[in-house]
């Protein structure tokens, strides 16, 4: 149940707050505004604290993650945005890497493979039917494409010794 006594409308609760706490708060709203609005023209100038650490990193690529911090600390730099930075540049390079050895392994599965029947062609693969069906028999006794495609990998292997 609600005391009617105590309902108090928002004119009557502007009416108790003092006019200079008004003041105040509109000008902290206002300035936020002006501010990003100089903002976006500093950071253009101005490099980011994932850039400072990344060029320091790689200037100095034996650097502990305490000794970019001691050089950055002028510009706010903590420790765990170096190691944020650190981890976000292994992920780069690990798809990086992946990429590559993945390009890699086509290429040598392609360039390997001289039969003619089962090679991509620039008009496409030219697969028979009888292939196919061996294919598919293939992947059914492995169990899943993904074993199949593991036990292919391990009989190149063999054949590369």
């Amino acid at each position: 149940m609600v005391d009617i006594e105590r309902v108090v409308t928002l004119d009557e609760l502007m009416d108790r707050v003092p006019e200079q706490l008004v003041r105040d708060a509109e000008s902290r709203k206002a300035e936020p505004e002006t501010s990003n609005e100089l903002g976006d023209d500093n950071m253009s100038k101005e490099p980011s604290k994932a850039r400072r650490i990344r060029d320091y990193v790689d200037s100095h690529p034996e650097s502990r993650n305490k000794d970019v911090v001691e050089a950055l600390e002028s510009y706010g730099v903590t420790a765990a945005d170096v190691a944020n930075v650190k981890s976000q540049q292994k992920r780069k390079e690990s798809k990086v890497k992946k990429t590559t050895t993945t390009k890699a392994k086509a290429t040598a599965t392609s360039s390997g493979d001289s039969s003619g029947t089962t090679a991509m062609t620039s008009s496409g693969p030219t697969i028979n039917w009888r292939e196919l069906d061996a294919g598919v028999a293939f992947v059914k006794a492995a169990g899943s494409i993904q074993r199949a495609q593991h036990l292919l990998i391990i009989i190149e292997q063999i054949k590369a010794c």
